[in-house]
């Protein structure tokens, strides 16, 4: 379906009026079609209920952050590029700072609008390493994704205290915790690297166990070489 974009943005910009001067819980997507003076018809079209408008609103800050974000860092470290991405996020936030922090607080208090976010923040997780050039396929690409996501948390965490013009505590606890992942990483694909080779000498160590003890078996157990015979290949008659 087309968007109006006219139209759209009227009803954003009422939106955001309304969850920074009465909270979200005031939302009503009735309300603010008749306040932006837009048909509530083509209202619906536009936006079908209220989380509609946060999902416009992390849309809004992806499509800021691709554009300030520079291509050209492709020859870079993975460390460096991903750290440029996500401040460029952070850079993009600064534009819908009130909005960002009033649904902050409504998240803490409203499970449906925090597990909605979550489910925004997994996908931006995904954005995050792609945008980046960094792969996040296989057991190692998830936990670059987690990585990503959880040093993007903890950023995110002092971003909502920091007024600074150039968000320095923010990009000094981003540095901080990718630091951090990327170690973490390295030490995570050495075990994973390991993990085969110690599993064939687990399997040869086991195959030789279960060969000794089967010997050992047949020599000691009393059952084994004291029982009664078998004639003409029948078993035994079971004791009564």
């Amino acid at each position: 379906m087309d968007h109006n974009p006219e139209i759209r943005q009227r009803l954003f910009e009422e939106f955001s009026q309304v969850v920074m001067t009465r909270g979200w819980r005031s939302v009503s997507c009735a309300e603010i079609a008749t306040k932006a003076d837009i048909d509530i018809k083509l209202a619906f079209l536009e936006y079908r209920d209220r989380y509609a408008y946060v999902s416009d609103l992390v849309r809004r800050i992806d499509q800021a952050m691709l554009e300030s974000y520079d291509p050209d860092m492709g020859d870079e470290p993975a460390r460096e590029r991903l750290f440029d991405v996500i401040m460029a996020r952070f850079d993009a936030m600064q534009g819908h700072r009130d909005l960002i922090l009033e649904l902050n607080k409504a998240a803490r208090r409203d499970p449906m609008l925090g597990l909605h976010l979550l489910a925004l923040s997994r996908l931006t997780g995904e954005w995050f390493l792609d945008i980046s050039h960094i792969s996040p396929a296989g057991l190692s690409g998830m936990a670059r994704s987690k990585g990503a996501l959880l040093a993007y948390a903890r950023a995110f965490s002092v971003w909502i205290g920091d007024d600074s013009a150039d968000l320095a505590k923010t990009m000094a606890t981003l540095d901080k915790f990718l630091k951090k992942g990327e170690k973490a990483l390295h030490r995570a694909e050495k075990i994973a690297c390991a993990l085969p080779r110690m599993g064939k000498r687990c399997r040869k160590s086991r195959r030789r166990s279960r060969s000794g003890a089967g010997d050992d078996a047949v020599k000691d157990d009393p059952i084994v070489s004291e029982g009664p015979s078998v004639d003409g290949g029948s078993m035994a008659p079971m004791p009564s």
